[in-house]
């Protein structure tokens, strides 16, 4: 484990969620676990679920308004059906940059395929071997991490997303869109805005998140699996 990073200002990391009924206990604690590591490393880390509403990650507008009240730093859009590894909040929120998301598996056991945007195996796998950070045009959420600036600008870009909630303005930046005959669910629409407004944005590639999609196979298994096959 190791030693812990001295931070000029107060680091102050919400985690927004939206639980299933009956949420993976497993996740649930591997992220218990991240959170209190990062809290043993100076963090302010706080849990979010949201309760009701429309499903998946663009009903984060309860979380955005509260992330923006409270001062809070990094946002992170979190799945609650992945493995988290315990460095994970900490290894995200150290690279400083926009936005950053960790890799995971797609649920095909024929190859090392990741469930983030890549432009071909060959492509993938001299990224996944480097084990750092990359740019990407679409970054997936599960892990995704976002400084303030990101979400505050997005807002000023984006007013026509904008929409009340009793005394509340919430924010549909994460929205399904489709454009040029394409759609972009969630992650994706979020990581369109967020290049438009001038942000980058990154896969880091040594952050290896398990789905339960996948059946917590992480990309060890996968490998063994792939080697097996190939010599079968």
């Amino acid at each position: 484990m190791s030693s812990p990073v001295v931070f000029p200002n107060l680091v102050r990391v919400r985690v927004g969620m939206a639980p299933r009924s009956q949420p993976f206990d497993e996740s649930m604690a591997s992220l218990h676990a991240a959170m209190m590591y990062a809290h043993q490393h100076g963090f302010h880390v706080v849990l979010q679920k949201i309760q009701g509403g429309v499903p998946g990650f663009q009903n984060y507008g309860p979380v955005i308004v509260d992330f923006l009240r409270e001062g809070d730093t990094h946002l992170v859009v979190a799945g609650d059906d992945t493995i988290w590894p315990l460095d994970s909040i900490v290894r995200l929120v150290e690279h400083d940059v926009d936005v950053v998301s960790g890799i995971y598996r797609k649920n095909d056991i024929s190859g090392l395929a990741p469930a983030c945007h890549t432009e071909n195996a060959g492509d993938f796998r001299e990224k996944f071997d480097s084990a750092t950070i990359h740019p990407t045009p679409f970054a997936s959420a599960h892990s995704m991490t976002i400084k303030r600036r990101v979400i505050e600008k997005m807002i000023a870009d984006y007013p026509e997303l904008n929409y009340r909630v009793g005394n509340d303005t919430h924010t549909g930046i994460f929205i399904p869109m489709i454009e040029d005959g394409i759609a972009y669910q969630d992650d994706w629409a979020f990581s369109v805005r967020a290049r438009r407004s001038g942000f980058t944005l990154y896969d880091d590639y040594g952050c290896r998140l398990k789905h339960f999609c996948s059946g917590f196979l992480g990309f060890e298994a996968l490998e063994q699996a792939v080697e097996e096959f190939a010599h079968a």
